[in-house]
């Protein structure tokens, strides 16, 4: 980089707009403009920012700064990048943070000039306020132009986090791992909350019961490994308690299908473990057979 850029528009004024503009103004730059198709979002987003104007123009917002940051939902991605082309893009900087889709999507850009690249946060932001310490430590998913990727690093590096640098071809199964080990945890979670509900535990205790066998699970994790830290009735060849577990789900045909799936990935773990053949099996019988 030749110079310091700082001056940023931002287009889509949801949690993660308002999150990585109010992150980056704190950072040192400059918020220029907010935009979004709802208006009282943009001019709330920059009320809590305390920087930059709300407009509900993409194109004024697009003019504005040398840095575009698009953090609109996925299918309008493609709309948003169309609109904005009509302008020249010579010197500037265009950011899209959807993790799913690849830099290709902004193209038209490309071809006015723009250096574009997908600057991913590999974060939740289910909140509707902005969190500080949202970006610490985190990784952001990068790709594009090897400017914005240049460019892309710093602002990570400013926000505290680390850059994982990804190829386009492989954003779809990146963003599948990011969404599995975020969105699909909460599905397990909430299935838990539903068996603990019977038993007159509510959601507040069951959290409170959970918490600590996810963080020591987390700690062995990052301690062991993926495979030695599994443990249970699976990796023992317990046919039996695998049994009283399908009792259990036969009649919720929803859990029934994720226990029985979620056990045969185990099966394979513990076969590399060194369970018997003999278990593995039984065990295979009972859990492919409704």
């Amino acid at each position: 980089m030749k110079k310091t850029i700082k001056s940023f528009s931002i287009i889509g004024a949801g949690r993660v707009g308002l999150n990585l503009a109010a992150a980056l103004v704190q950072k040192g730059f400059i918020l220029k403009k907010v935009s979004d198709r709802f208006y009282s979002r943009a001019r709330k987003a920059v009320k809590i920012i305390g920087q930059g104007q709300a407009t509900k123009s993409n194109l004024l917002a697009a003019t504005s700064a040398e840095i575009i940051l698009i953090s609109v939902p996925d299918c309008q991605l493609t709309e948003v990048a169309e609109e904005i082309s009509i302008l020249d893009y010579p010197g500037k900087f265009v950011f899209h943070t959807s993790g799913a889709f690849s830099s290709s999507v902004l193209k038209p850009l490309s071809k006015k000039g723009a250096r574009v690249a997908s600057l991913h946060p590999i974060q939740t932001f289910a909140l509707t306020e902005p969190d500080p310490r949202i970006f610490k430590g985190i990784f952001f998913g990068l790709e594009g132009d090897q400017e914005a990727i240049q460019l892309g690093a710093i602002m990570a590096k400013k926000l505290s986090g680390q850059v994982l640098l990804i190829s386009a071809e492989n954003k779809p199964a990146y963003h599948l791992a990011c969404s599995i080990a975020s969105n699909f945890l909460i599905i397990l979670l909430n299935e838990v909350k539903n068996l603990f509900s019977p038993l007159g535990i509510n959601e507040e205790l069951t959290l409170e019961i959970i918490t600590p066998l996810i963080n020591e699970t987390l700690h062995n994790v990052k301690k062991l490994g993926f495979e030695a830290s599994l443990t249970g009735p699976i990796i023992r060849g317990d046919l039996e308690t695998v049994k009283r577990h399908l009792a259990v789900t036969h009649d919720q045909a929803a859990l029934d299908r994720i226990y029985r799936a979620m056990a045969l990935e185990a099966l394979s773990l513990a076969k590399r473990r060194g369970l018997p053949e003999d278990k593995i099996k039984a065990l295979r019988q009972l859990l492919a057979h409704k």
